[in-house]
């Protein structure tokens, strides 16, 4: 199932352009978003004209189902975002209030600590 001779094979990493670590998912990411042709070459510049019409023609054979799991992995991105700005440190939300040079130094300073601590360790093992 492709075009000019491409086939869309599957390897177990679900299906994929031969040849390549390039998924169908990879590229329907920004179909789907509604990104044309150049943009994802951008994005992906080993992806050639020929390769991009195949995967296009596949997702308008399997377009139910790349839309039904590109909704599945938009959630569960979502959860794990949610997930780490539970944990709060540097995956909190970052603070309207607060400015980008404070956050900068916040973080500078988390690691200055960090720094510290390991040296304090080969210093002083227990």
């Amino acid at each position: 199932m492709g075009t000019n001779g491409i086939q869309i094979v599957d390897l177990g990493r679900g299906p994929q352009l031969p040849g390549t670590r390039l998924t169908v998912m990879d590229i329907f990411y920004y179909l789907h978003r509604g990104y044309d042709f150049d943009f994802i070459h951008r994005a992906m510049p080993s992806l050639s004209r020929a390769e991009f019409d195949a995967v296009a023609e596949y997702v308008k054979q399997h377009h139910e189902e790349l839309v039904e799991k590109d909704r599945r992995v938009e959630e569960r991105i979502q959860r794990e975002v949610k997930a780490q700005h539970a944990r709060g440190g540097v995956f909190a939300p970052p603070d309207e209030n607060t400015t980008t040079e404070q956050r900068v130094e916040r973080l500078r300073e988390k690691l200055r600590q960090k720094k510290l601590k390991e040296q304090d360790s080969v210093r002083h093992p227990d």
